[in-house]
């Protein structure tokens, strides 16, 4: 009897080559996103659909992003950072306050955030590493102090009229884009490096898959646990500046809400909540498939509930899907 696959010599590459297409981890978000657009340019009768419009998605997306990237080598570790918005009202009140007042040079308002940031990631860090809470309940006490702490010191008041150096940051344009979106998408290929190309990503996702192996192999899992979350909080600093430049202004509910969005996107895109799996293609992917519902949403004339009723069925269909690929 003939062998089938002797007479069909190319089904099974086109079978391999098909099974590892619909075996990428960001391959259900892509699939999503080409689904959802077509649904809303036909909603909205193609004003979805415009460069313009899509420039404004990337644009309100890219502190989203900044975030995004940090959160991913988080969850890479098997952890998680619920703190991120309240680090950015922190962030926006230290250094929005002290530029306003001219305690703080405007050249070095970068520098400063970025290293402010920093040390609140790494308060999370060592509560999780050295003391041993748990990622979510650590960060979780950091979400609700770092926002207490913004609502304390800055009360009802309002920072407005930002130097220069931090508008240029949140509002200028380079190369028909805005330069908040270009620094969106550098610290994201910079991320991809970092997690495909070099051994601290190797080692922190080793550290996510099998910690106790991990151990054995004597990496110091908990200094590079306790990096992820420094990096993340540098990252919040980061897209503080971006955010207070875009709004020119800075108030205690700065970062408010971003968490929810955060998590979403890096889960949405592939990356195992459980961690030892992360792509920064596929969280890329889901900050955009996030921002386009968002837009869509609006432009359809939904409301702000019914967009949060959306993504939190969202996060919980993208961690259904993770349970089952994990079991098979």
């Amino acid at each position: 009897m003939t062998n089938p696959a002797q007479t069909m010599p190319g089904s099974a590459p086109k079978s391999n080559s098909l099974y590892r297409l619909t075996g990428l981890p960001y391959f259900n978000v892509a699939v999503a996103i080409v689904v959802i657009y077509v649904a809303l340019t036909i909603i909205t009768g193609d004003t979805f659909n415009t460069v313009n419009n899509q420039i404004t998605i990337m644009r309100a997306a890219s502190v989203f992003l900044i975030l995004a990237v940090g959160q991913t080598l988080v969850m890479n570790t098997g952890g998680i950072d619920i703190s991120t918005g309240s680090m950015i009202g922190v962030v926006g009140a230290i250094v929005g306050s002290t530029l306003q007042s001219g305690a703080l040079d405007p050249m070095l308002a970068i520098p400063v955030s970025i290293l402010l940031g920093a040390l609140l990631g790494a308060f999370n860090g060592f509560n999780i590493t050295v003391l041993g809470v748990p990622p979510l309940l650590a960060t979780l006490g950091t979400f609700v102090a770092y926002r207490g702490f913004t609502q304390h010191y800055m009360g009802v008041n309002l920072v407005t009229n930002l130097p220069d150096v931090v508008t240029t940051v949140g509002r200028s344009w380079g190369l028909g884009m805005p330069l908040a979106v270009w620094i969106a998408l550098f610290v994201t290929l910079v991320g991809w490096f970092v997690l495909t190309q070099t051994l601290y990503g190797r080692y922190i996702t080793a550290i996510g898959s099998n910690p106790k192996a991990a151990e054995a192999t004597r990496l110091n899992v908990k200094l590079l646990t306790a990096s992820t979350y420094v990096i993340q909080g540098a990252l919040a600093g980061l897209a503080a500046l971006v955010l207070m430049g875009r709004l020119n202004s800075s108030s205690a509910a700065m970062g408010e809400g971003l968490e929810l969005h955060i998590i979403a996107a890096v889960v949405l895109g592939g990356t195992y909540l459980f961690g030892g799996r992360a792509t920064m293609v596929g969280t890329l992917l889901g900050v955009y498939l996030i921002g386009m519902l968002e837009n869509g949403l609006i432009q359809t004339g939904a409301g702000f509930f019914v967009q949060k009723m959306i993504l939190g069925l969202l996060i919980i269909a993208a961690v259904a899907l993770q349970l089952q690929q994990k079991r098979n």
